[in-house]
């Protein structure tokens, strides 16, 4: 008798126990915390900037200024935030996409009002839009 007889064999298909709701939701809110330490550094006059190393082949170190991806920005004295899912910004009421606020303080309180929509699930048919593939179309 060999080894492997006294064994049980079967094929079973292992299913992912994941909440992509509850994942999509802390996704968003951790990026509403980074969105808030970018706007602390913007209204007290720093740079949004970061500094990337590369290494190359020979061993030398090369590092560059790189802006750093917020999603708040002036345009004719007028304050928006296009908030983003990932790469993807996202389409909050369902067809815009940026909020508009008078001042740069006022930016605060969009992001807490985001993170609170996030949370009681408000925003969570935008990240699903937002995460739909654009599959190609078979004519």
């Amino acid at each position: 008798m060999s080894n492997l007889s006294k064994l049980n064999f079967l094929s079973v298909q292992r299913s992912a126990e994941r909440d992509l709701v509850a994942e999509r939701r802390a996704k968003f809110i951790a990026a509403i915390e980074e969105q808030r330490g970018y706007l602390e550094m913007a209204m007290a006059g720093q740079k949004l900037t970061r500094i990337v190393e590369k290494t190359h082949e020979d061993g030398s170190i090369t590092k560059r200024e790189r802006p750093l991806r917020v999603w708040f920005f002036e345009k004719v004295s007028v304050w928006y935030l296009q908030a983003r899912y990932g790469a993807r910004q996202l389409l909050i009421d369902g067809k815009s996409n940026a909020i508009q606020v008078a001042k740069q303080a006022d930016l605060i309180a969009v992001l807490d009002v985001l993170e609170k929509a996030t949370l009681a699930g408000e925003l969570d048919a935008a990240f699903a839009t937002a995460t739909k593939r654009k599959g190609k179309s078979h004519d």
